[in-house]
């Protein structure tokens, strides 16, 4: 099931991507007409809007992705991952044999101390 959001997530961020660069790019392709002397404001606002709807409808597009993670990170989260969860469990018995090792020496000295 993770792999499954993972690509979508993946896909739909690339496919987003690629509208946002597209956007970015679409006034390029009008340079003859936004460099002519007798340029009318409608056609140079037409070239500009045309250009941010597109990259508007990129970062949608990415939301989306985004969103479809979250929606796998939460639907996923009751099942551990292999290596997260034995790598934590080690640890664990790490500290703990670490702490009582503690509690061992801080003991040692009092006792002597109090004899």
């Amino acid at each position: 099931m993770r792999p499954l959001f993972a690509t979508l997530s993946i896909v739909t961020g690339i496919i987003g991507l690629i509208f946002i660069f597209r956007g970015c790019s679409h006034p390029a392709k009008y340079q003859e007409v936004l460099s002519e002397e007798k340029q009318s404001a409608v056609r140079v606002t037409q070239v500009y809007t045309e250009a941010m709807h597109t990259v508007t409808v990129g970062v949608g597009i990415v939301g989306l992705g985004v969103l479809i993670s979250l929606v796998g990170v939460l639907l996923c989260n009751n099942r551990p991952v292999e290596n997260v969860s034995s790598d934590v469990s080690e640890k664990v018995s790490v500290t703990e044999k670490d702490e009582n090792s503690q509690h061992e020496e801080a003991a040692a000295p009092h006792e002597k101390v109090d004899t």
